[in-house]
């Protein structure tokens, strides 16, 4: 028997009253301690400014660096694609890759780069899953890498870019298709 059956909906709290839904055979389990009231809600004080408010403000005036930072990044990319090419992808140049995609991923989007950071997480399951040295991985790691270029180059920032779009989904898809069927 649900427990919101045996408790009356006078009791419920007003927010949890909003957020039930009739779901048939769900069960509501109550916590076992009600911390809302050792939560306050803190009032700012007179001129005191809002946190996100100051937050967005910042990143705002930070904006202009974000394309020099990402620049910055795609630049350092190519440069260890090009190392590990150069001396056959050996696994301090891979771990190398793998860092300069992994720092692009983890900040792109944040920075206004969407694509870029989901091209970036695609190139890291290819340089760490299961790495074997194949021609057919190395062309998909080159084409992550143009790809991510590409994109920093023709600042295709908005996420409806279609272009952009149509590029990620087809490296995703490819690399996905290629790591489920390596070897």
């Amino acid at each position: 028997m649900s427990r919101r059956a045996e408790s009356p909906a006078a009791e419920l709290d007003p927010i949890e009253d909003d957020l039930m839904v009739d779901m048939e055979g769900a069960e509501l389990i109550p916590p076992r301690v009600d911390l809302r009231h050792k939560a306050r809600e803190r009032r700012r004080r007179s001129g005191q400014s809002d946190p996100v408010a100051v937050a967005e403000e910042t990143l705002k005036m930070l904006e202009g660096s974000f394309a020099q930072w990402i620049v910055e990044e795609s630049d350092l990319l190519v440069e260890t694609w090009h190392a590990a090419e150069a001396r056959g992808y050996e696994a301090e140049l891979r771990e190398d890759l793998f860092r300069c995609a992994h720092d692009i991923k983890g900040q792109a989007a944040t920075l206004g780069y969407p694509f870029a950071g989901l091209v970036a997480a695609s190139l890291c399951r290819l340089v760490d899953e299961n790495y074997a040295a194949d021609d057919m991985r190395h062309e998909l790691i080159r084409q992550h890498v143009f790809a991510v270029r590409a994109i920093v180059n023709e600042n295709a920032r908005a996420e409806t870019n279609a272009l952009a779009r149509k590029l990620v989904d087809s490296l995703d898809d490819v690399t996905t298709f290629y790591l489920d069927n390596a070897a």
